[in-house]
């Protein structure tokens, strides 16, 4: 309404005012000067792009602990000596001359005699090596041989997530142009005009 009142007045007031000298010195009903009506802004919140969204792996390396182990060096070994054969001494007697009976001559008190003599039977004791124990063999066992080592062992393999980082955002203001400057007639109160 504001804006259609504006328009007939600037309609009007376009006639040339001075191309007639009939209205010159007439009485003055209304009076209108030009005013400049200044822009109009409204500020606006709007959201800026600060940093763009992203995404980055994160590796992450493999976890080793250690751990003692028993290992065989050497297995158990069974060998054998032989033992020779066990002797030993003995001895014996031995008939040499069994017992035996004769006539011998003697010489007694002058008178030679025969006489029937008895002889007794002769031993010798006789030594000799006897075998108390055949040569043989003995088994000899030696123990298995361990040693400790210390071994590696994975405990967690090696892995890799991804991170996202959000976009960033910031609010900023600004002016926006509701309405530009524009001149307008404006009524005016003076003298010689009511």
């Amino acid at each position: 309404m504001r804006h259609s009142f504006w328009s007939a007045l600037a309609a009007l007031i376009a006639v040339p005012l001075l191309s007639s000298s009939v209205f010159a010195g007439g009485k003055a009903v209304s009076c209108y000067e030009q005013a400049t009506v200044p822009a109009v802004y409204r500020t606006v919140n709007q959201q800026v792009l600060v940093q763009a969204a992203s995404s980055h792996v994160v590796k992450k390396p493999a976890v080793y602990s250690y751990r003692t182990k028993r290992v065989l060096v050497q297995p158990e070994r069974v060998s054998y000596r032989t033992t020779p054969a066990v002797y030993q001494t003995q001895q014996s007697r031995v008939l040499v001359q069994p017992a035996s009976s004769g006539w011998e001559y003697r010489v007694i008190k002058g008178r030679k005699i025969l006489c029937k003599v008895q002889n007794p039977a002769v031993y010798q004791t006789v030594s000799r090596k006897v075998m108390v124990q055949p040569a043989g063999k003995v088994a000899i066992r030696q123990p298995a041989i361990y040693s400790s080592i210390r071994e590696k062992v994975l405990v967690q393999p090696a892995s890799s997530y991804v991170v996202q980082k959000p976009a960033v955002y910031r609010t900023v203001s600004r002016q926006v142009l509701v309405q530009p400057a524009q001149t307008v007639w404006k009524p005016v109160r003076v003298r010689g005009c009511r």
